[in-house]
Parts: structure tokens; sequence; C-alpha cells
């Protein structure tokens, strides 16, 4: 029982150690030739990007695992197996929770007002490598095939 416990926690520690949101550019883009333009930051509004809920079905199932391995401790006889199955029933919930923030990130949708004059849109990912932006806020839009790809601080 010891062991099942240990490798829940282990693979929670794993899971919970992985970022999901993208760091930086893609390999597409790298050595790619991108127009430049400049603009400034119009509004700037907090989003969720949805994962693909492969978190919250493993956060479930360890959640399950774990917490039906910690009620087969308490008690004994049909005691135990109603710890067993609550503990199960608990652990997959929490678990699917645990998993399910895991899974979640968070980005920017940005509207930038080009110097051009026309007004585009995008969601960048928040993470350690994407600045924050602000409305009035100079700025340089990369784009490569009508994708854009990076905005940036000038």
């Amino acid at each position: 029982m010891k062991k099942i416990l240990v490798s829940s926690a282990l693979a929670l520690i794993m899971i919970a150690g992985t970022g999901c949101a993208p760091k930086g550019y893609s390999r597409a883009t790298v050595g790619q030739t991108m127009q430049v333009e400049p603009g400034i930051v119009q509004s700037v509004r907090q989003v969720v990007i949805d994962g693909d809920g492969v978190g919250n079905t493993l956060g479930g199932i360890v959640g399950t695992v774990a917490g039906g391995a910690a009620g087969r401790q308490v008690g004994g006889g049909s005691g135990q197996v109603v710890a067993s199955v609550l503990g199960a029933a608990i652990g997959s919930v929490v678990g699917g929770s645990v998993g399910d923030e895991l899974d979640t990130n968070y980005g920017q949708q940005v509207i930038v007002k080009l110097n051009s004059g026309r007004t585009l849109a995008t969601v960048l990912p928040i993470n350690k490598t994407t600045p924050l932006l602000t409305p009035g806020q100079a700025v340089n839009v990369f784009m490569s095939g009508g994708t854009i790809s990076n905005i940036s601080p000038r």
C-alpha cells in the first residue's frame, strides 16, 4: 500500500512540475522571415486557455487509487471496504480538481492598433517568457504568413 501512495505522490509531483503553456516561438517560426509592424496596445484582458482535459482524467485516476489505498488503512472488515470506497470517491474528486487546475493555462487577449491604422487581436500565453502588456504601451507585432507570432514591447 505504501508503494501505491508513494507512486501516486510522485506522479502528481511530476504532473505539477511540467509546464503546459508554450514558452516561446514554435520550431516552425525559427529562421522564418517575419513582418514587424509597430503599434499601440488598445486593451488587454486575462483569459483562460483550456487544456486538453488530460490533467483532469489523470488526476482523477491518481486520486482514486491514492484515496482507495488510504481508505484501506482505516478499520477492518466491512468498515475497511466502506472507507476504501469513500476514500476512492473523495480522492477521485480532489485529484480531478487538482488535475483540471494543472491543465488550465492563462493568457492575455491583446488588441493592438497598428501605426498603419489596422487593428489586430490575438491571445498570447502568460508564462515566464511572455511579457505582460498594458494599454497604451508601444509594441512591435511580429507576423508570419498572416499569423501573429508574438507581440513585444518596443
